[in-house]
């Protein structure tokens, strides 16, 4: 039976491979960039290589090793995929901190991504955050209280002045004044945006106090 010795560069490979699995095997957090580099060896070097020229063979060896190049890439998708991986798998998300990112890192690719993933994304965030994500930023508060102000003022809309009415009148903007309503302090957040007459208007309604008023003067 005739063997075929393995070339130069299959054994050098193997060599690397084998290193690979030793670092995933002790729980090293592998880089793959150029400065990694483990056991004095520049592994880093190797895999930005097997990333950017390796075979889809090759990829999904060192998958199936452990190492997923998806959660080192810049795509749009695969940063989408991370996001969602690391969000469902917190116990205790900073919902602040996830809305920079998907502001700032998400929603501008939003047109280039798959149906599929938004979706996924958004059934993540309603189990995390008990909230839509909708796909565009949301209203700064000066924005709501000018919509807030807008509805009052909307004779045909709002014929009775008041600041606060249902749902179905005042749409997706009723969650947020409701918010104003039960929350004292993020009413007293927004105190100084109303002239005297609207405060007094806001105070027979249940959003004002009286004593807060008196410490504006």
């Amino acid at each position: 039976m005739i063997t075929t010795k393995p070339s130069k560069r299959a054994e050098n490979r193997q060599k690397w491979l084998d290193l690979l699995q030793e670092a995933i095997n002790e729980g090293v957090k592998i880089g793959v960039n150029h400065r990694f580099k483990y056991k004095g060896k520049n592994l880093g070097t190797f895999l930005v290589e097997a990333k950017r020229r390796g075979s889809p063979e090759l990829h999904e060896q060192i998958r199936k090793m452990g190492l997923d190049f998806r959660d080192h890439s810049n795509k749009p998708e695969d940063y989408v995929r991370r996001f969602i991986k690391e969000l469902w798998g917190n116990p205790n998300p900073n919902k602040g901190n996830y809305i920079t990112r998907f502001n700032t890192c998400i929603l501008p690719k939003k047109d280039i991504l798959p149906k599929r993933l938004k979706e996924e994304l958004e059934v993540v965030w309603r189990l995390k955050f008990d909230e839509d994500r909708p796909w565009r930023k949301r209203d700064d508060v000066l924005t709501r209280v000018y919509k807030w102000k807008q509805f009052r003022y909307n004779r045909k809309l709002n014929p009775e002045k008041k600041w606060f009415q249902p749902k179905s009148l005042m749409g997706d903007l009723y969650f947020w004044v409701y918010a104003r309503k039960r929350k004292p302090w993020l009413m007293q957040a927004i105190l100084n945006q109303f002239d005297k007459y609207e405060l007094e208007e806001l105070m027979k309604e249940g959003f004002v106090q009286e004593s807060w008023l008196k410490n504006m003067k």
